[in-house]
């Protein structure tokens, strides 16, 4: 029986590293990073470097092809809150023609290219998921709160991608799933300044975001594609 594929973007993250340990067990994955010299993982079986450029990422997707390989499991895990000269804006006057760009170019442009070149790497005829990590603060029905602009409009970009390329992928892969899901507020680089106030029960360690985050994704059948889920399972509005 062959065994089930899965491939892991953003695997050198908090989040994509305890989903490749919790993911392997059951999968053979494939992880991808920016830079493979720095990165250590005994739960990944094929690592592969990419600066996910849209050039490096046809290369890679196309060798893929060439080589035979399939993916029941796809999860994008790259994102970005802050950074060097990047912060949540508090105010429409923190938006800058750079920072939103930064937002958009990596939480949005790069999701929407691996949807481009890397669900066609998933097989046609057995069931298989595409997931990408969105966040609830990028829910335009759920914001009462306002502020961080350029994170709240990037993943809000990003799942109206995940919604439109889940009705074209399901014209060809009809047991497949396309979603995008929050995995809760995970202790992360990503999360960590902003988390302070964050009460204890609602900060989750990545192995358990990771566990909830697969128990949730390895359920999904065609008929949840197109959907935004969180870690429980529950459907978040757009």
């Amino acid at each position: 029986m062959r065994e089930r594929q899965a491939l892991i973007f953003g695997v050198n993250g908090g989040l994509g590293r305890a989903l490749a340990d919790t993911l392997s067990s059951d999968y053979a994955v494939t992880g991808v990073v920016r830079d493979a010299l720095a990165f250590e993982s005994d739960s990944i079986q094929t690592l592969i470097e990419s600066d996910y450029s849209e050039e490096s990422l046809s290369f890679v997707a196309n060798t893929m092809k060439t080589q035979g390989h399939s993916y029941d499991l796809i999860i994008n895990a790259i994102g970005i809150l802050h950074g060097n000269h990047l912060q949540p804006e508090k105010r429409l006057q923190d938006i800058s023609t750079d920072s939103l760009t930064r937002y958009f170019a990596i939480n949005t442009i790069i999701p929407g290219l691996l949807l481009k070149y890397f669900s066609s790497l998933m097989p046609k005829n057995t069931p298989a998921v595409f997931a990408s990590l969105s966040a609830k603060v990028g829910s335009i029905g759920d914001n009462r709160l306002g502020g961080w602009y350029g994170y709240r409009a990037s993943k809000a970009a990003l799942n109206m991608l995940v919604r439109t390329a889940a009705i074209e992928i399901g014209r060809t892969h009809k047991q497949a799933a396309v979603v995008a899901i929050h995995p809760g507020t995970t202790v992360s680089n990503l999360s960590r300044p902003f988390t302070a106030n964050t009460p204890a029960d609602k900060l989750y360690t990545p192995e358990l975001s990771a566990q909830r985050i697969v128990s949730v994704l390895t359920g999904l059948t065609a008929d949840d594609t197109g959907q935004f889920f969180d870690w429980s399972g529950d459907v978040l509005p757009w």
